[in-house]
């Protein structure tokens, strides 16, 4: 299937029209009209399957009045009008500090699907870039064909998903948009409900440079997820791993009531693979692992962690924290991010 995608752009994009286009992702790149109303126009007459803005769009042109945060907010607000078709549309600039402003904080931003550098859509992870683009495309499609349903949409039962997700999410909401973004930035970007491959490693307490770390992930298939953006993040159902340690496993308790020496040596007996544990920070005094340092990215129990208050989590997420490594590694950073115990705590351990 090609997917079509249309490219907003003052100045000439030709070489990254070339970098981008693939044989299933066909861009075509336009210079923004004279007006608002003719640029809605020009995108309703060219029916893209996705949009890409240019963050300024008046550096090439006499246009004083226009860049992206105005026709993508015109754009959102079309969402009601029945000859309106919502599609992802994806921020480029060539300046970080825009781009790490839109991905910190989409609640006061509520206009992007995504945010990306230019840099890194054309030459550090293109095809990475490619395939997110993408996956927002099927998002949208998938919403749409499976009529709102979150259980269908996330490919699980009811049961498995917090109440509070369909507070979020309900009959009075059904834009594709909304759904897609929540479910992006509150369920698969965050762990909680699901995690990545990481925190998979520091709750198995397995090192994924085992030998037989992808034999293990083989066997953890039934516990993936499947629903929507599956297609380019790899995510596991917690729920769906703890059964598994109880059931599969046999194991009388939970994961986090063993150390990580512990959970490799029950792992390598019970389904005879070669697996070593997991690398651990200096200062980690305990090996329950149950999160990654946000620094370090290196396993961490919470009750040897700081706790980082610069987020607030919805009820199914899990917090972040930082590792006593991680603090130290950036103290300017983290004394920002944590609380005056902890401040006071880490002046004494210095």
């Amino acid at each position: 299937m090609d997917y079509k995608i249309l490219y907003i752009e003052d100045l000439d994009a030709d070489t990254r029209v070339l970098t981008l286009q693939k044989d299933y992702f066909i861009i075509e790149a336009i210079k923004p009209s004279k007006t608002i109303d003719l640029i809605i126009n020009d995108i309703n007459e060219k029916k893209p399957d996705l949009i890409i803005l240019d963050y300024i769009l008046t550096e090439g042109s006499d246009l004083k009045y226009c860049n992206a945060p105005t026709i993508a907010s015109t754009l959102r607000s079309l969402i009601a009008t029945d000859s309106f078709i919502e599609r992802p549309i994806i921020l480029m600039s060539t300046q970080e500090n825009i781009i790490a402003s839109y991905k910190k904080d989409y609640t006061s931003h509520d206009l992007f699907d995504y945010a990306i550098t230019k840099e890194n859509a054309t030459k550090i992870n293109t095809e990475k870039f490619i395939n997110r683009c993408i996956s927002f495309i099927n998002s949208y499609e998938k919403i749409k064909k499976l009529k709102f349903d979150i259980p269908l949409i996330l490919q699980t039962s009811k049961e498995t998903l917090h109440s509070k997700l369909f507070v979020y999410l309900n009959e009075n909401n059904q834009s594709l948009y909304e759904y897609s973004r929540f479910i992006y930035e509150h369920i698969i970007r965050c762990s909680g409900l699901l995690i990545g491959e990481d925190i998979l490693s520091a709750r198995l307490g397995v090192s994924k440079n085992s030998k037989d770390w992808d034999k293990l992930l083989t066997l953890l298939e039934t516990q993936k997820y499947n629903g929507i953006f599956s297609d380019s993040y790899n995510r596991w159902w917690m729920a769906s791993i703890e059964k598994w340690w109880k059931d599969e496993i046999g194991s009388n308790y939970s994961l986090r009531h063993f150390t990580s020496e512990e959970r490799i040596k029950i792992l390598n007996k019970k389904l005879n693979l070669n697996l070593k544990a997991i690398q651990k920070s200096k200062n980690n005094f305990s090996t329950n692992y149950w999160v990654i340092c946000k620094e370090t990215k290196l396993p961490l129990d919470p009750i040897n962690g700081l706790e980082l208050l610069d987020e607030e989590f919805k009820a199914w997420q899990d917090k972040d924290y930082v590792s006593i490594d991680g603090y130290l590694n950036d103290i300017e950073k983290y004394s920002k991010l944590v609380s005056e115990i902890d401040r006071k705590e880490m002046r004494n351990f210095k």
